[in-house]
């Protein structure tokens, strides 16, 4: 095991809560899938929202750093009758390609999980994507942006800059990318035809801490 994938694990473990509810973001996201979709969850976590997508009736491969978050979405899967319905693997989106075949994939879905890398891996990751994604597919990406001010402000003042708007804090890489900064690099993964907005999602009721708007670029596209 490595060590990110230790430190990961000791984060699910501190911050789970078994009544974790999923996402609004997915709520939002998943009225745009095709129906009965396959859908990779790239960073899926503990699988609130890969159970969410079970719920409606897609297929999902959950795709996490943590052996111990994946375990908590099979259990939530099971619990649920929609184990059959899953696929979950163990991957370092620093070091690994998606184990998934070109063009395979209805939706690649990914919230808040690829914050933690430089430009050149985020332009690995991105290519990733369209890569596994089918002709006529699509993924809803939300990365956190600099638009938390708090944040932003916090890290710059306490983390060390490695790239622009890239910062080393707790001995991990987060990246707050600009829409300026992820069109470049989507435009380096060789994908068109993108959009990438700014999203404010409210997170009220969602347990998920103290700050009640999540602050994101949300990057989508279509492969035609």
């Amino acid at each position: 095991m490595t060590v990110d994938a230790k430190r990961w694990d000791a984060i699910h473990q501190n911050i789970h809560k078994a009544n974790e509810w999923h996402s609004s973001y997915a709520e939002e996201k998943e009225k745009l899938f095709p129906r009965n979709a396959l859908v990779v969850d790239l960073g899926a976590g503990t699988g609130a929202d890969a159970v969410y997508f079970l719920k409606k009736g897609h297929s999902v491969v959950a795709l996490d750093i943590s052996e111990f978050a994946l375990k908590v979405t099979q259990e939530k899967a099971k619990a649920a009758g929609l184990s059959k319905n899953l696929v979950t693997r163990q991957m370092d989106l620093g070091l690994h390609s998606i184990p998934v075949k070109d063009t395979s994939i209805d939706v690649v879905y990914s919230r808040i999980s690829i914050n933690y890398f430089g430009v050149k891996q985020t332009t690995f990751i991105f290519r990733e994507i369209y890569r596994v994604i089918k002709n006529g597919g699509g993924a809803y990406i939300s990365l956190k942006s600099p638009d938390d001010a708090i944040e932003f402000e916090y890290l710059e003042k306490s983390a060390t800059l490695y790239e622009p708007n890239v910062f080393i804090e707790g001995g991990m890489l987060r990246s707050r990318f600009t829409k300026i900064q992820l069109e470049e690099i989507l435009i380096g993964a060789d994908i068109r035809n993108f959009e990438v907005m700014p999203h404010k999602e409210d997170l009220g009721g969602r347990n998920e801490g103290h700050h009640p708007i999540l602050f994101v670029n949300e990057v989508s596209f279509k492969k035609e």
